[in-house]
């Protein structure tokens, strides 16, 4: 764990364009962890993918990680309302990517036909399942699975699921609910070439030392057809230009780059994937929300209800208005 891990490159790792410092002094204001860190940004506008200035070790990097969210546990049971809305989404699944019937009454079918008409609700359900078709005993990875929560919510919908973590408390924690996972990074995983058929990671690719190297790796480990589905923070999100160096989606130390629409499709198409897709989500209501806390001087955390739904009626209206200017952004690709 002493040997350097990530190091901030002298060009784009997306575009070669050479980078520029562009903040400085960021704190961590989520979780915690000492000094003021720079990161530097392409010069390509195109692109415009920014990076941690930093050489950072294993050690350092794992350190980063203590108090980390996702060793929170999953959640197994849901009853009255929230019950009901996730049979409406496995409805909404049923009908628009090809998953098996709920059962669940008529009240929650008709209430599902309404998430396609709200942006919102549709990506919401839609996420459930890294917006991917069904495909019967189809074999999923999951990078960086945190507390296993959409393992899990896979396996009960058909997939054959494995997982890969770094983070050790995480990967206890799913061999105790009985997953098959791994501990380490893709790259390390014996995964022959063409074996998968889908591979996901949500808010990973922006902690991973080389985004490049790991998107590269993930589409010769899938299967013609096979499909990628990356969800991360967008370095070019209205958010983002508004907030600066009080912007949630910084996350400093731990995210090592910011990926943009223009930096992960040129990391996509290089890999050689045969389509590839890149759109915006009305998701990122807590992004904002936790970034007005930091511009405030606050601990950024969650809110209470009705502050959650404010952040995500603005979050919707800025993805109805530019969808590429919401602060999370979708990479889907398929090979």
């Amino acid at each position: 764990m002493t040997d350097l891990v990530y190091s901030r490159p002298n060009q784009c790792g997306a575009c070669g364009a050479p980078l520029h410092p562009w903040l400085s002094g960021v704190r961590d204001r989520v979780y915690g962890v000492g000094g003021d860190w720079d990161l530097f940004r392409c010069g390509n506008a195109a692109c415009a993918a920014a990076y941690l200035d930093a050489r950072l070790t294993g050690e350092q990097l794992g350190s980063f990680y203590a108090t980390y969210s996702t060793h929170s546990d999953p959640v197994l049971t849901v009853s009255g309302a929230k019950r009901g809305f996730r049979q409406a989404i496995e409805w909404f699944l049923h009908r628009n990517l090809g998953y098996r019937r709920p059962d669940a009454s008529t009240a929650t079918s008709v209430l599902a036909r309404f998430f396609r008409l709200i942006p919102l609700l549709r990506h919401m359900a839609s996420l459930r399942v890294f917006w991917l078709p069904y495909v019967a005993n189809g074999k999923l990875v999951e990078i960086g699975f945190g507390n296993a929560q959409t393992l899990l919510q896979m396996h009960d919908l058909g997939w054959d699921v494995e997982g890969i973590e770094f983070d050790t408390v995480c990967v206890d924690k799913a061999r105790a609910l009985g997953l098959r996972v791994g501990e380490g990074d893709f790259l390390a995983q014996n995964y022959a070439d063409g074996s998968l058929d889908a591979v996901v990671g949500s808010h990973v690719i922006e902690h991973v030392p080389d985004p490049g190297e790991l998107i590269a790796a993930i589409h010769d480990k899938l299967a013609p057809g096979g499909r990628m589905v990356l969800i991360t923070p967008n370095g070019k999100s209205l958010g983002c230009r508004l907030m600066g160096a009080d912007w949630r989606g910084l996350e400093t130390p731990r995210h090592l780059t910011i990926q943009t629409s223009g930096s992960l499709i040129r990391h996509a198409e290089r890999a050689g994937f045969r389509t590839v897709k890149l759109f915006g989500t009305p998701l990122g209501g807590g992004i904002l929300q936790q970034s007005v806390q930091i511009r405030r001087g606050k601990p950024a955390g969650p809110a209470g209800r009705i502050a959650q739904l404010f952040w995500a009626i603005i979050a919707s209206a800025i993805h109805l208005v530019r969808p590429k200017a919401s602060d999370e952004i979708v990479l889907f690709c398929e090979k």
